[in-house]
Order: structure tokens, then sequence, then C-alpha cells
């Protein structure tokens, strides 16, 4: 029997280890079933399922009241024309056989080779036709074109003899994605079509349901992405709403309450105010958008409590995961993209799973936000229209410290949103499956611009999560704003950093976390605290080595490929000259070095249009800083992102900084003062304001 590897996933690094095959994986339990499902899938019968229309997904009085608001509504015409463009763009696909033979050659190698061709065959190839499946059948729900029918019809019979045979860590996920869309035609269309086809179709149900539930067996069998996973999540789902359609209440039952259930996910899974707790922003939604599949589905099956009105333990609900994600973003609703992101960024706004959240809870923030989503889906034919003139949701400065962020704005309430209000974003959270190696960093919002950015290069390859740039460069410490030591990746750590202090008053808001026991480096103690105050963002990074000298680089990423510099606001820039860097892998991606001895106190300067950033930074011993450009996508054409260390080789180090956003104040002058109490003070006069800061000392 093939050996199937284990993953463990580490923040910055993939470690597989080979171990043998589980039982889960390997055979099916006699009588019964799939080992350690509880109970037997057998055979998914649609002829028993008298349902006049669709049930699932879609319910007649929906598809009534959207029809009507056609009538009146020019909003919902206009989402209705693109729904028919789109649906004409896929009566043109020319449909194939989809060739299963890649499977003979891959299943013969370790799994971490093979996640781009098993991504591509098991996720965007069946998916090109499931996916228009889905939206075809709902064009025809609106339309009644009978072509957008048949053309369903016809590219579910050609997934239907789809045989499920590969396995891999991602399978359950990949099947899960696009099976949604076949089970969401299927419901629509199962009227239209003969027995010959329904059971050909049901036949296929079968089999994903069993490859589902397989894959789920294997990564709870073997603890895979430590137990708590978002994979988990998509696998509930699939067993859980093919139970319902076809009546099938014990896998209901598995979805919900059985082995690392999407309850047992919620009381688990969550964080904080509702955080999910992979280390992501941009994967918060990758657990729980199935999740509010299902919730939607038992809604319009009148099952009470469902998932968005169930309160599993610990208080915890569903609806507080979606509410949670108010409180992490920028003014123009940018969510940072802190951990894996794939070089994404993206803004909540445009979160089409909001027009769901509209439906079900009728919350209003939903409404104001799905307001803004210039290009909203066919889902809100279905739902409520909004209203008119909804409030922006009220934002203040936040602390999470359950998952270790904190967040500090110049702006609060509802006057924060879209202005060039300031965020500034510091993480010391632990290193959980989809974090990198980001501890004590920066993220610095202002202007409706990312200004200090916590980077990766974009991956051009099918699968961004197995690509080079993403295990080389991306998840390491030099794409984070933070400091590396003797240029080494941090090492992750299930341990959270210690929160030494966070405050929100009028003139200064302020948040300090150290790592005191070298949880980060062996025997480095570190510490950061950042002040937001009206004219200014003061940052002071402490570093204490002990008693060994080390290199220690204070790392900084600027806007994006379009910032310039100009010798004018960088005075230092006349003298510098080439730079050699390390060959290691990550150090590789970077581009044109060059450093300077700084003559005094640092001052940078970047600009892009009217949007201006100004460092300026009390000299702190300071051997070289290198300038640098990084990688915005793993092609060597692509744009650069301004990249900037400060480095100086000691046992100690105090990086203190002034971060000016903007233009409104132009003088700025800051200067270190006697210890006070312990405290290490800093004062800064910002034009004509003088103020004193007493930071906590390392």
């Amino acid at each position: 029997m093939r050996q199937i590897p284990t993953r463990v996933r580490a923040s910055a690094t993939l470690v597989f280890v080979v171990g043998a095959a589980s039982a889960a994986l390997a055979a099916d339990k006699a009588p019964g079933g799939l080992t350690g499902l509880g109970f037997d899938i057998g055979t998914l019968d649609s002829s028993a399922i008298k349902a006049a229309g669709p049930r699932l997904f879609f319910t007649q009085d929906e598809i009534g009241r959207a029809k009507a608001r056609l009538d009146t509504d020019e909003q919902a015409r206009a989402i209705l024309d693109n729904l028919k463009a789109e649906a004409d763009k896929h009566l043109q696909i020319e449909i194939q056989p989809l060739d299963e033979n890649w499977w003979n050659k891959a299943k013969s190698k370790k799994w971490e080779e093979t996640y781009p061709e098993v991504y591509e065959n098991t996720a965007i190839k069946p998916g090109a036709y499931a996916h228009p499946a889905a939206s075809l059948a709902t064009a025809w729900l609106l339309t009644g074109k009978q072509e957008c029918a048949d053309k369903a019809i016809a590219l579910l019979k050609n997934l239907s003899s789809y045989s499920f045979a590969p396995e891999h860590f991602d399978v359950g996920m990949n099947y899960a994605g696009w099976g949604l869309s076949c089970l969401k035609a299927y419901d629509a269309l199962m009227p239209l079509m003969s027995a010959p086809q329904r059971k050909a179709l049901d036949g296929f149900m079968t089999r994903l349901a069993k490859a589902v539930a397989k894959n789920d067996i294997y990564w709870i069998d073997n603890n895979i992405g430590g137990g708590i996973n978002n994979h988990l999540a998509w696998h509930k789902m699939m067993l859980g709403l093919l139970g319902m359609f076809y009546n099938r209440p014990a896998m209901v039952d598995y979805c919900l309450n059985g082995r690392r259930g999407l309850v047992s996910l919620l009381e688990d899974g969550l964080t904080d105010d509702g955080l999910w707790c992979e280390s992501s922003l941009n994967y918060q939604f990758a657990a729980i958008a199935p999740m509010l599949v299902m919730a939607d589905c038992q809604r319009r099956l009148g099952i009470s409590p469902g998932l968005h009105g169930l309160v599993a333990g610990n208080g915890r609900m569903l609806k507080q995961s979606f509410d949670a994600m108010f409180n992490v973003l920028s003014a123009d609703g940018m969510i940072p993209p802190v951990g894996d992101a794939y070089g994404l960024h993206q803004r909540l706004y445009n979160m089409r799973l909001y027009e769901t959240c509209w439906m079900l809870w009728g919350d209003s923030k939903y409404a104001w936000l799905v307001s803004h989503n210039e290009k909203p889906s066919a889902t809100m034919l279905f739902a409520p229209p909004l209203p008119q003139d909804v409030a922006a949701p009220p934002v203040k400065s936040t602390l999470l410290p359950e998952h270790g962020y904190a967040f500090l704005r110049s702006q609060q309430d509802e006057l924060y949103w879209d202005t060039d209000a300031w965020c500034a974003f510091l993480t010391y959270d632990r290193s959980g499956v989809h974090a990198n190696a980001d501890k004590l960093s920066l993220t610095l919002f202002g202007q409706k611009r990312m200004l200090v950015s916590d980077v990766e290069g974009r991956a051009t390859v099918p699968h961004a999560f197995s690509s080079k740039i993403q295990s080389e460069l991306n998840r390491g410490a030099l794409s984070q704003n933070t400091v590396m030591i003797d240029g080494r990746d941090q090492r992750c750590s299930s341990e959270m950093l210690r929160l030494v202090e966070f405050r929100e008053l009028p003139e200064e808001k302020r948040v300090t976390a150290a790592d005191d026991r070298g949880i980060l480096y062996e025997g480095i103690r570190q510490m950061r605290t950042i002040a937001m105050t009206p004219e200014y963002v003061l940052d002071v990074f402490q570093v204490d080595c002990g008693t060994q000298p080390r290199q220690i680089d204070w790392v900084a990423h600027i806007l994006d490929g379009n910032a310039k510099m100009s010798e004018v606001g960088n005075p230092d820039l006349a003298s510098r000259e080439p730079f050699e860097l390390p060959k290691g892998a990550a150090w590789r991606w970077l581009r044109d070095p060059q450093s300077f001895k700084p003559s005094g106190p640092i001052r940078m300067e970047w600009q892009d249009g009217e949007v201006r950033l100004r460092l300026r930074m009390l000299e702190p011993g300071t051997e070289r800083v290198i300038l640098c450009g990084y990688p915005s996508t793993d092609q060597p054409d692509s744009p650069s992102v301004p990249m900037m260390m400060v480095r100086k080789k000691d046992k100690q180090a105090i990086f203190a900084a002034v971060w000016l956003i903007g233009s409104e104040v132009e003088a700025i002058e800051l200067k270190a003062l006697p210890r006070h109490n312990g405290m290490r003070v800093y004062q800064v006069k910002a034009g004509e304001t003088i103020r004193k800061h007493l930071v906590p000392a390392l």
C-alpha cells in the first residue's frame, strides 16, 4: 500500500512527515460504512423526493418575489441583465469529457508534490462545468429560457460519471466547492430531468458524499491543520446539504454534531468577538462561508434552530463571525492582509457573502455594506430590498486579545468610513496554520491606502498555497514589517506574545506588545510600542540580545510599486551604493539592493500623487540602511514595492521613529529624554504641538 504523508503546517514552512496510510482512507468498514462516520451513506436516491420545485437553494416564494421586483426595480433589472449576459457566455461552453488519466501517474507521487495538478484536476477543470451549470439554472428560474436549462443539464450530465478517485489533503474541499454548484443546479432543475438523468446524478452525488466523507475522516484521524481547520467546514457542509436534499437526517446530524462538526467548529474555532482562529484575516471566510450556505438552506427548509439562530458553547453564534470583520477594516473597507493572503487586497464591500447575511439576519450594517458593492450578485434578487440611507456602523480602536490583534484608529464611530482616517494594526498572535513570521509587525493605513504594507508577492501559478514564492518569500520575516535577527525568520509557536498595554484616549491611542521570553528568537527579547496622535504615529521597537552581539534588521515595506522617492525628501540617497544581499532562497527574490550610512537621524519620504508618507527615526547606531525592491508578483518584470532595512549589529537596539501621513504637518522633531520612573521618554514636536510619550522599557 502506498504511504500517505501527514502534513504538519508551520508558520513559515511546510513539513511533510511520511506515515502509514490511514485506515479511514484505505477501506470501508463492513457492513456499515466508512470507518469513523457512524452511519452508512449507502445509495442516495432522489426518487422519494416529491417536491414540485426547488426547495434547498431557492423557494417558489423567493422566485415569485424576484420576478415581481423586475417590473419596478431598476437595480433588480440590472442584476438580471448581468446574470443573462453571464448565461449567454455559458451557453457557448464547449463540453468535453473530463480526462481522469492524470491520476494514474499522480497517485504514485508524494502528496506535497502534487498540489498544483490536484487543484487543477479536482477543482478548476470540473468547476468550469459545475459553476456555469448553477448560474444557468438560476437564469432559467428567473427567465424561463429553456436553452439555459438544457445547457445546465448537459453540463451536469458531463460531470455525472466523475469517479472521485483522487486522494489528497485538498480533495474533500475541492469536491465540495464545485459539488455545491452541482447540487444547486440539481435542486433547480430536477423537475425537468428524466429518470435516467436523475439516476446518473444520484450516483454522482453518492460518490461525492463518500469521497468527501473519506477525506473528512482522514483529516480528523490525522489531526491535519491542527484539528480546527476550514477544510473540515467544507466537508461537513457538503455532507449536510446532501443529507437535507435526500432527506437523510443522519448525514445532517453528522454535519452539525459529528466529530469536528460545524457546531464544535464554532465553539472551538472562533476567538474574541468572532474571528476565526487560523491567523489570517483573509481566511476568515474560508471556514464560515460553508457554514453560511448550510444556514441559508436550513432557513428555507424551516429548520429551527438552524445554524443562523443556534447558540453554541461559549455563547458562540455564526453571526458573530461576520460582525467581527467590521472591527478590523481600514477606512476604505480593506481587510488587512495579515497571514496567508497570497498577495490579494480584498475589501469587505465586495464580499458577496454579506448578501446572504442580509437575507438571514436583516442587520442594517449588512445593508450598509452590501450597498457599497457596485456589482451585486443574483442573490440580491431573492433578498429583501435594501433600505434607503442606512447608517454606517460605528467603529473605534479595537483590542482582540484572544487572537493577538490591536487596531488603533484616528477617527471613530460612523465618521471613520470612506475618509482619510488612519488605522495602525499590530499583531502579536500565536502561529496558527496560516500565520506568517509576522509577530510584532506593523501595518499602517491612511489616505485610503495601505501605507506600511504587510506584503506578499502574488503567485501567478494556479495553486498559490504551494507556490514557490509563497514558501520561499511570502511567509518569512522579509515580507513583514518587524525585526529580523541574523537574517533568519521568527520561530513559529503556539504561544501568544505578551500584551503590555492598550489604551484609547482622545490625544493618544497606544498599544505595546512584547516577546520577553525569547519565543520568536532564542535568547532575544523584543517589545514594540505604537502610539497614534492626531498629528503622527510614534513607533518604538526595542531589542535586547543579551550578552551576544547579533545582526538586527528593522524591516518596512512602503505603499506599492507606484511609490517614488526623491532626493529632496531623502537627503542620504545621494550617498547610496550597491549592496550585496545573502544568497538564500528568500533573499534572492529582492531586487536592486543599495545602501547608505546615515549622516544623522534617518529621514525618508515616499510619494504617489497626493499620497505622502514620511519616516523620521532617531539614529540607532546604524551600520547601514538597506534599500531594495520587493516583487509584487513572481514574474521578474513585475513592479517592485519599496523596502527598507535599518541594520544594527549589537547586543541591544532601539528603533524610535515617527510616521507622518500626508502633508498637514511639515516640520517634525523627535528626541529621547531621560527616563522617568523606569519608562523611556520621547518628545515629539509636530508643528507647534509638543507631546511627550512615556514608553514601557524592555
